[in-house]
């Protein structure tokens, strides 16, 4: 069995141990999302207009909750030493991991985004759009996440200067997200926004885990 599947079973073994990961964004997701609705009295022009900006800054909010749980577990058992130690790639074995904890803690707000967006009077094409931003998004999102976690492995409480460091590297994304589902709502051209997003995307696929192994690396010593 090739080793890169054999990590992203066991990656998938230790996320269902520690279910409540994902659990716990699904729900933060959830709840910032149906917050609007609640207080603006289903205010259906209102709604349109924040769906957006809603949608990109819940997922933004719900990958920081357990971003630091990304290398810190495995650091300190041992498991980052000996995938070090490994014949195969380091770069496609954080590669392997980082998606892994994605599918885990990303698709899942992909997938009900959907219903979500539907609370917000959101119709056809539109759903989709947001669909296929979000997954443009976490995908950039989740590799600056694990960079980030890499470079603070050695910090006792990291959340605070993870927070700082995450936020303005993730706003152009949140910023572009936000304006393609506007677009697509208005009827009017999303392609601009969708090209930006899936650059980012594919530059934080192929830099991010090489800048990742390399931060690990050198928290290792």
């Amino acid at each position: 069995m090739d080793t890169y599947f054999q990590l992203f079973i066991r990656e998938t073994k230790v996320a269902i141990k520690r279910w409540t990961d994902a659990l716990t964004g699904i729900i933060l997701f959830f709840l910032i999302a149906l917050l609007f609705p609640l207080i603006s009295d289903s205010d259906k022009d209102f709604l349109l207009k924040i769906v957006g900006p809603i949608m990109m800054f819940s997922a933004f909010f719900s990958s920081l909750l357990s971003m630091q749980n990304m290398y810190k577990p495995d650091f300190q058992n041992g498991t980052i030493e000996q995938l070090l130690l490994s014949k195969r790639s380091f770069v496609g074995l954080i590669l392997t991991k980082t998606f892994a904890y994605w599918v885990f803690t990303s698709l899942p707000l992909i997938l009900i985004s959907g219903l979500i967006a539907s609370i917000y009077f959101v119709t056809g094409k539109a759903i989709l759009i947001i669909q296929l931003t979000l997954l443009l998004s976490t995908l950039t999102m989740i590799n600056i996440s694990a960079f980030t976690s890499a470079i603070t492995l050695g910090i006792r409480y990291p959340g605070a200067l993870m927070t700082l460091i995450i936020t303005p590297i993730t706003l152009p994304i949140l910023i572009f997200g936000s304006k393609a589902i506007e677009n697509s709502i208005l009827g009017l051209d999303i392609s601009g926004p969708l090209y930006f997003l899936t650059g980012m995307m594919m530059l934080s696929l192929f830099l991010g885990p090489w800048i990742t192994a390399s931060a690990l690396k050198i928290s290792m010593d």
